[in-house]
């Protein structure tokens, strides 16, 4: 049926009707932010200086004068004068796995030019230069230094020479003409020191320990005032030549002349293998040659070693001699005069049975 306009009119108010009974709110309002635009984005790279804050070295001869930190970026040749002089304290310089080249002629590699502290020197190769390779020493007498992960090698003094308050660790010194690493009342640990033309290491006042010595001209290891322990010491004129010192727990093997050499009063022996030494069959010398009064020697193992194994000079007295196992030695095991204290030998060779109580008995095979 077509609807009427009467109908239309009805509709219409009820649908009037049913609006007007809802409760309608009105939309709530979220407030804007400013309208003025931002201003021009800021840099989100790091600048150089953050991403490299050290100062670059790419040129020597090179003097550092100021305290910070400094690489090289290159290696680098010199012939003549030194390749890096510091002349400040407070400076730590990284050679950065790079090498520091000198000729004949030439000064030293890197040298401390007087009395500075608060120095480190790291990461590289220092090789042939006609004095020292790392000279901190000879200037000045610099303190409080670190030299770490260096090698040195063929240059016309010392490898490295340093001095007081010094740690030289995880260095290789080889066929410098003078000591592989001298240093005067510090650390020396973790290195290696061969075919130097004088010591090895050179110490006074200082700790030896862990490092390898082989194949010096002269003396393995040269200790004064000093301890040397858990070393290697193979191949050298002298093995261990020592002066009011403790060494302990280093083999010692293969040196021309005596394994350890104690020429004067104060020392102890302690722990050691020494094994063939004394090549030479040289009768003043031995596996461990006491060369003055008052040492004690205990607790080592010398094995062939040539013409006597623990041998005390003639005229000395007072070296305290226990506890050492000596065999194979060319003449005698032990030449030990008048006037010592020394526990008591024991020789079976028959049964391999200790019948000696005594606790401080040496043995003899």
């Amino acid at each position: 049926m077509k609807p009427t306009k009467s109908n239309h009119i009805v509709l219409t108010l009820a649908l009037l009707t049913c609006l007007s009974t809802l409760n309608l709110q009105p939309a709530t309002a979220f407030a804007q932010g400013s309208l003025t635009p931002p201003g021009a984005p800021a840099p989100t790279m790091k600048t150089l200086t953050q991403v490299e804050p050290r100062t670059p070295i790419s040129s020597a001869p090179f003097t550092i004068s100021a305290p910070g930190s400094y690489y090289l970026t290159t290696n680098l040749t010199v012939s003549s004068g030194n390749g890096i002089t510091i002349s400040s304290g407070n400076v730590t310089l990284d050679l950065n796995g790079f090498v520091l080249q000198g000729v004949s002629g030439s000064g030293s590699g890197i040298l401390v030019s007087s009395t500075y502290t608060n120095i480190a020197v790291r990461n590289g190769t220092i090789t042939g230069w006609g004095g020292g390779g790392m000279d901190a020493f000879d200037y000045g007498h610099p303190r409080n230094l670190v030299l770490e992960r260096l090698t040195v090698s063929a240059n016309g003094s010392y490898g490295i020479e340093t001095e007081a308050g010094s740690v030289v660790r995880d260095c290789c010194s080889m066929s410098n003409h003078v000591d592989g690493i001298y240093c005067y009342g510090g650390l020396v640990s973790g290195c290696m020191a061969r075919d130097n033309g004088n010591a090895g290491i050179n110490i006074n006042d200082c700790t030896v320990r862990d490092c390898q010595v082989e194949s010096n001209y002269v003396d393995g290891i040269l200790a004064n005032h000093s301890t040397v322990r858990d070393c290697q010491v193979l191949g050298n004129g002298y093995g261990v030549y020592v002066n009011y010192c403790t060494v302990s727990g280093c083999y010692v093997a293969y040196s021309l002349k005596s394994g350890i050499y104690v020429y004067i009063q104060g020392c102890q022996i302690t722990g050691n293998n020494c094994y063939n030494n004394n090549t030479s069959l040289n009768t003043s010398e031995a596996g461990i040659y006491i060369d003055d009064n008052n040492n004690r020697v205990e607790d080592n193992h010398v094995v062939g070693n040539g013409y006597a194994g623990i041998m005390v000079g003639s005229g000395f007295h007072n070296n305290i001699i226990v506890k050492n196992t000596v065999i194979g030695s060319s003449v005698t095991n032990y030449s030990i005069p008048a006037g010592q204290i020394v526990g008591p030998l024991i020789t079976n060779t028959v049964s391999g049975i200790i019948t000696n109580s005594n606790p401080w008995a040496n043995f003899s095979f």
